[in-house]
């Protein structure tokens, strides 16, 4: 005879407290998965079997966890929930269809409390084990500035699916192999500080292809390179990183304290970081409802941006009129300002340049989507199909979900012959190759 399992009554007590159904729990559990590119299908009878007993798989132990944590703002551990990890062995079937998933860090708000953010210079701080006794040189620091130029060049114009996979590799065969190595100390703050900088324009690539999880990690692994070095430029640009991703996951209250903290971290590089930081900080005002705030760190940004020198932008932290058109966009947006934030976009559009494809692509669904919510159907279509030509050729999810959402917009105006012709150009090529 098989032994029952008892009932979770961990999960039944949070389920009650959180006042939710199986379903809003499975809900939260698949919108959590596809923040770490996990495609996830839970519903009410995956939820019933938890409390009946059921151990899920170890991602979504963790999952579920995060869920209740976001809910009642207080950490929850999965043993907590009642799902620690099971003392006896997995069966073969369900570690085989463990194998199928990426491996893949989660992302988690929790963690973001344990971000530096102050550059206190540690020394040797994330060394795995002793040092090499081979010497690090300038040619390793001149290495990875090389790459940075690669990289950034390369996901501007082509998205971050071209760059990514090469990021990934160079990091951990090359990077973090040469951060163990020994050398002066001035050599080593150089490769510290160009390494944060790779490592943070890695954390915008997979932000860029959707997987929340891992750009967080590398975000905050950017943070503590940049703190170990005493790097305060890097380490604003590592926070900022952390609180435009935090924002586009609708996180505003933790955005804002990150993009706070990135605009105190003691940066000191020119008027250009001053509107760089600034302007996503007046974004994190505005999304948490202080106008004030919000207007006023505008204005800094826009200020600092006239005495910046535009033509000499840095690769990574670049910051320009159509960045802050488009911030003032989204911004406008959360105070009410529709048809401020339509003109804002108009104008980011417009002045965003040629070889910048991908950011243009994303500007223009944008753009598109609030004029066809604000009723101009016929100008929509338009930028759509501007849209469509400008992603050509460029592999990013975020404008892959652009697609998306440009379909689901559509589809009930699919007797106008604008819409219908969108439509069908959306369909007529791959979604890489649009």
């Amino acid at each position: 005879m098989i032994a029952s399992r008892p009932e979770n009554s961990l999960l039944r007590a949070l389920l009650r407290e959180a006042m939710w159904s199986g379903d809003a729990l499975a809900s939260a559990v698949n919108a959590l998965g596809a923040e770490s590119g996990l495609t996830l299908r839970y519903r009410r009878p995956s939820v019933a079997q938890w409390l009946g007993g059921s151990i899920p798989r170890a991602e979504v132990r963790v999952l579920v966890a995060e869920a209740f944590s976001r809910r009642l703002g207080r950490e929850i551990s999965p043993a907590n929930v009642g799902m620690a990890a099971p003392r006896a062995a997995r069966s073969a079937s369900e570690c085989e269809s463990q194998q199928t998933l990426p491996a893949s860090p989660l992302y988690r708000l929790a963690t973001l409390g344990d971000t530096p953010t102050k550059a206190e210079g540690r020394s040797r701080s994330l060394m795995l084990g002793p040092a090499l006794p081979n010497r690090l040189s300038k040619h390793h620091v001149t290495a990875v500035r090389d790459m940075v130029t690669l990289l950034s060049r390369t996901e501007q114009t082509t998205g971050a699916g071209t760059a990514r996979q090469a990021f990934t590799s160079y990091i951990d065969t090359i990077v973090l192999p040469w951060l163990k190595l020994s050398g002066r100390p001035a050599i080593r703050h150089e490769l510290l500080t160009e390494s944060a900088g790779l490592i943070y324009l890695g954390g915008f690539l997979y932000f860029d292809d959707d997987l929340q999880g891992p750009a967080q990690h590398y975000y905050q692994l950017s943070a503590s390179l940049a703190d170990e070095a005493g790097d305060a430029c890097g380490l604003a640009l590592a926070l900022r990183g952390l609180s435009v991703q935090a924002w586009s996951l609708g996180h505003y209250r933790q955005a804002y304290r990150l993009a706070e903290a990135g605009a105190s971290s003691g940066c000191h590089g020119g008027p250009g970081m001053v509107a760089f930081l600034n302007g996503q900080l007046a974004l994190c005002a505005a999304a948490t409802g202080d106008r004030k705030a919000a207007l006023e760190h505008l204005a800094l940004a826009d200020l600092s941006l006239s005495r910046a020198d535009t033509t000499k932008a840095p690769l990574i932290g670049a910051y320009n009129r159509a960045s802050l058109a488009h911030h003032r966009a989204s911004l406008t947006r959360h105070l009410g300002d529709s048809a401020g934030a339509l003109a804002a976009l108009k104008e980011a559009s417009q002045l965003r340049p040629a070889h910048e494809a991908r950011p243009r692509a994303l500007i223009l669904a944008r753009r598109a989507e609030l004029e066809l919510e604000l009723g101009y159907l016929e100008a929509a279509c338009g930028t759509w199909q501007a849209f469509l030509t400008a992603r050509r050729g460029i592999r990013s999810r975020r404008l892959d979900r652009a697609v998306t959402t440009m379909r689901a917009c559509l589809s009930p105006y699919q007797h106008n012959l604008g819409a219908r012709a969108v439509l069908a150009a959306s369909r007529s090529s791959p979604p890489d190759a649009v």
